[in-house]
């Protein structure tokens, strides 16, 4: 029987961010708040930023200081009194270290790609959306031989990954729409039968190529999709797509 394995890092953030609003309107929460979330670190590695502009500091700056600045999923713990509503800013103590998602360089000459995805919208809980003006976020839903081995799960996991890609020419001539394509890159050197699924959270740096727009309106997001395989030729594979509505995107 398939099964799923996701980092409810969506839902969380959703929890997170009804949690963060009740604090600043000074609710009453009794405990600490535990929370996961995509935040982005700055350029000086001393806190975070959510898409909802909250800032993150943790109380032990020494723990982020090696990092290289981009898109994280960090997990925490807070209590009321760490909420500073007047500077929308939380200080919070780290319960794991903070995971980068920043995927591949966005390019025009990708890797072929030899996977289907398993989904691009599912069930309108996860999907590509924009954390920002030019930080795409893409929940990476594909297929995967599970095992109950943890350094097998590792080694399978890493073989997979996820290159957005655009049309050069199409580029070049600007307009209101962004086409990108989701290419799904399994290395692997045998046939292996991927019957279970999971999401993975990436991160993409449009700001080059959202440059080149003077009227950008809608991104819309492609990927070749298929539910009971991850083979390209399989009679089920489809392709997919979904909208962003770009002109709604304010920071």
């Amino acid at each position: 029987m398939k099964q799923m394995k996701f980092l409810l890092v969506a839902l969380m953030a959703v929890v997170m961010g009804l949690s963060v609003t009740s604090c600043m309107n000074g609710d009453d929460n009794n405990g600490p708040q535990t929370f996961g979330v995509i935040a982005k670190l700055d350029s000086y590695a001393s806190s975070f930023k959510t898409m909802d502009g909250t800032k993150w500091i943790p109380t032990d700056a020494t723990s982020i200081m090696l990092l290289s600045s981009g898109m994280y999923i960090i997990n925490g713990q807070y209590n009321r009194e760490d909420v500073n509503a007047n500077t929308a800013s939380i200080t919070f103590t780290l319960t794991s270290t903070p995971t980068n998602i920043d995927g591949p360089s966005v390019t025009s000459t990708p890797e072929t790609a030899n996977a289907t995805m398993y989904a691009l919208n599912y069930e309108n809980a996860y999907y590509p959306y924009l954390f920002d003006k030019n930080t795409l976020i893409l929940p990476a839903m594909f297929h995967f031989k599970n095992s109950s081995v943890a350094t097998e799960l590792e080694a399978e996991l890493k073989k997979h990954k996820f290159v957005i890609s655009y049309d050069e020419e199409e580029v070049a001539k600007g307009g209101e729409t962004l086409d990108l394509f989701v290419n799904h890159v399994v290395t692997d050197d045998e046939k292996v039968v991927r019957d279970s699924y999971t999401v993975s959270y990436e991160a993409y740096d449009l700001s080059y190529i959202i440059s080149r727009y003077s009227n950008l309106k809608t991104i819309t997001i492609h990927a070749q999709v298929n539910k009971t395989s991850d083979d390209l030729a399989n009679s089920s594979t489809k392709e997919d797509k979904f909208d962003i509505d770009y002109s709604k995107i304010t920071q």
